[in-house]
């Protein structure tokens, strides 16, 4: 599996699991900063991916 799918499927297990019930509000707020890392993470390599793209015209994988 590529790299930017696997992330980004732990990010929605991510942004699902903070919704569930009883949970902690202290282990809500370190899941957040988790989350929050894994979308600047996602972003970043977004942007690397897409700059391969335009540098050779091709899809870079």
């Amino acid at each position: 599996m590529k790299k930017l799918r696997t992330m980004q499927i732990i990010k929605h297990a991510l942004q699902h699991y903070i919704t569930r019930p009883g949970a902690d509000p202290k282990d809500i707020e370190q899941e957040k900063q988790l989350l929050q890392r894994y979308e600047d993470d996602i972003r970043t390599l977004k942007k690397k991916i897409y700059s391969k793209e335009d540098d050779d015209g091709t899809k870079a994988s």
